[in-house]
């Protein structure tokens, strides 16, 4: 009874540490949210325009498939 119990901890804890998420980049504390976007080619198109007013942008994939824009 101990193994079979033991055995399921392992497994549940198991299972929760290969579901967690993995941690993305950190972005620079500076970084200023622009927009969200349903595709990366949008995302891209508006953080290599000049109407961002970032010098450098970044596009960041949300758990639901759209991307954010963000400049620093």
């Amino acid at each position: 009874m101990f193994k079979t119990t033991m055995a399921a901890v392992i497994l549940a804890v198991s299972a929760m540490i290969a579901a967690a998420p993995i941690s993305q980049a950190a972005r620079p504390p500076d970084a200023k949210f622009i927009a969200n976007y349903n595709t990366v080619e949008a995302c891209q198109a508006d953080g290599e325009s000049p109407k961002t007013g970032g010098s450098q942008w970044e596009c960041e994939q949300r758990d639901n498939g759209s991307w954010d824009l963000y400049t620093y």
